[in-house]
């Protein structure tokens, strides 16, 4: 069972009862999650008179009391008042890494000192963060701190071949190295999956070059000879800062690139019976024998509706 609570004033009310179309959704393609939901409005009925009071800036937990598990907390953002109802839409705290425009120069400082550094000048509460040694060099004008980490864990990455993300519990942010996180749905997958398969991101040949504009010295190349053949040349080009001197950080920046890249993208779009741990960013395993599909999907999206007793979730799949 799961119960909405609104913290006004340091004290937490329940108001499951009288809110519904409540609907949770997460995402790989943007940082943080949303949740939004109804309550009923009566302003001439006294149990009502919560939902008068209900504004932004206010705070809302949406939990599971029969695992103790907090699933969402976040802040109201958009209230929407009818006659008969209040909507309210609710971000996590990511919502102040993608509203906060900073101007930030980082001088040879380690990613992950770089990534704390932004957190605490915006006020966030930071937990564990994993020690990055790659050394960040850069200005950064009206960036949002979103945009800032998402470019810094991209440099690591493209170094040295490791994925991190910032992930958030309850309040506080954490900077984890990435692994695999299995979900499973509770029944089968029902209603019309649909799989589509495509080249349009596909890159089989990545160039390293400087980012000074008035330099054209390619630093590195990687090339899928074979795929080539196949579906024509499909190059990307990344760009590094003028001094890399370092020739097999920057072949492996060029490996790893194409390694991400050179691929057919295999998506599928399902419903299932929810589950609280289906999430995107996690992995789920799927077989559909109607599509010659079996493997491990990434969660690229998830919607989680709740109504009238039901749990569903809506999501948007691809091979991890």
């Amino acid at each position: 069972m799961h119960e909405i609570k609104i913290i006004q004033n340091n004290e937490g009310l329940d108001i499951t009862k009288i809110s519904g179309n409540i609907n949770l959704t997460t995402s790989v393609d943007t940082l943080g999650a949303s949740f939004d939901f109804t309550v009923a409005r009566n302003i001439s009925d006294p149990n009502f008179a919560v939902t008068e009071s209900i504004k932004n800036g206010d705070i809302i937990k949406f939990q599971n009391i029969d695992t103790v598990e907090n699933i969402f907390t976040g802040i109201i953002v958009d209230c929407t008042t009818n006659k008969f109802t209040k909507d309210i839409k609710c971000l996590d705290f990511y919502f102040y890494l993608n509203n906060n425009k900073v101007i930030k120069q980082f001088n040879a400082l380690n990613a992950s000192a770089a990534i704390e550094n932004l957190l605490k000048d915006i006020g966030a509460s930071t937990g564990d963060i994993e020690n990055i040694a790659t050394s960040i060099t850069k200005i950064y004008r009206n960036n949002t701190v979103a945009e800032i980490i998402e470019d810094i864990l991209k440099i690591v990455n493209e170094e040295t071949g490791k994925k991190y993300h910032l992930v958030i519990e309850d309040t506080t942010f954490n900077l984890v190295l990435y692994k695999k996180i299995k979900a499973e749905v509770v029944d089968n997958v029902f209603g019309m999956p649909t799989l589509n398969e495509s080249i349009t991101n596909m890159k089989n040949s990545v160039l390293v070059v400087s980012n000074d504009q008035e330099e054209t010295a390619i630093y590195a190349k990687a090339k899928d000879e074979e795929g080539i053949k196949k579906y024509g040349m499909l190059q990307e080009i990344i760009e590094v800062d003028p001094d890399k001197d370092d020739i097999s950080k920057v072949r492996n920046i060029a490996n790893t690139k194409l390694k991400e890249l050179n691929k057919v993208t295999q998506k599928v779009s399902i419903s299932a019976f929810g589950n609280d741990e289906l999430k995107a960013g996690r992995i789920l395993e799927i077989d559909l024998k109607d599509f010659g599909v079996k493997g491990e999907f990434l969660i690229k999206s998830c919607t989680h509706t709740f109504q009238k007793g039901k749990h569903i979730c809506n999501m948007e799949l691809e091979v991890s």
